[in-house]
C-alpha cells in the first residue's frame, strides 16, 4: 500500500523512483521538499475536484441592502423595527446624554430585610425567610416564570446513528418535539 501510495506521489511529481530514492539518500534533500512535493499533489488534487464542487453549489443571490434587510426581516418573522434614538433633543424619542437625570444607585432592597419590615438578625431567619424571597424574586424578574399550564412535549427519535469522535464512541440522535396547543 505505501509503494503504491509513493509511486504515486512521485508520479505526480513527474520523478522516478530511482530519481526520488536517489534524492531521499542524498545528503542535499531535506524536509522542506518534501512539504513542497506535498503541496504540490494536494494543491493539484484539490484543484481537479474544485469545479464538480463548485458546479453542484447553488448560485449566490445578488441583493441590495433593502432586498437583504427584508429578506432577514421575513425569515425573522419580524413586521417592523422600532424606531431608534433621534438626533434632535427635542424629539419625545431623543437619546438622553444628560447624566444628571440618572439615578447614580437604584433603588435595590436592603438583603438584610425582610418583605414585611423586619430585620435579619440570625443565620437561620436568613436561610429560612430571608434567602427564600431574593430566589422568588430573582426567579420572577430575571429568568422568568414557567406559565402554570405549560404544554407537554412529546420528544420522537427521528434517527440514530453510531459513530466516533476521536477515538470515543457515541450515539447521535436526532430528536423532534411535538407539542399539544390545543389548550
Amino acid at each position: 500500500m505505501r509503494v503504491v501510495a509513493i509511486d504515486a506521489l512521485i508520479h505526480s511529481c513527474r520523478l522516478s523512483l530511482e530519481e526520488f530514492l536517489a534524492a531521499l539518500g542524498s545528503a542535499k534533500f531535506c524536509c522542506c521538499s518534501i512539504l513542497w512535493t506535498l503541496v504540490i499533489v494536494l494543491t493539484t488534487s484539490v484543484a481537479a475536484q474544485a469545479p464538480q464542487a463548485i458546479s453542484a453549489l447553488p448560485r449566490p443571490a445578488h441583493l441590495t441592502a433593502e432586498q437583504d434587510h427584508q429578506r432577514t426581516m421575513d425569515l425573522l418573522h419580524i413586521a417592523a423595527l422600532r424606531r431608534g434614538p433621534d438626533g434632535d433633543p427635542k424629539s419625545p424619542n431623543s437619546a438622553n446624554f444628560d447624566e444628571s437625570k440618572v439615578s447614580s444607585y437604584p433603588s435595590l432592597p436592603d438583603p438584610l430585610v425582610l418583605k414585611n419590615g423586619k430585620k435579619v438578625k440570625t443565620a437561620k431567619l436568613w436561610w429560612k425567610k430571608r434567602r427564600p424571597e431574593i430566589v422568588r424574586d430573582f426567579d420572577r424578574e430575571i429568568y422568568g416564570l414557567v406559565p402554570k399550564d405549560t404544554p407537554e412535549v412529546n420528544w420522537e427519535v427521528i434517527s440514530a446513528t453510531e459513530e466516533k469522535i476521536g477515538d470515543v464512541p457515541v450515539i447521535t440522535k436526532r430528536l423532534v418535539g411535538h407539542v399539544d396547543n390545543s389548550s
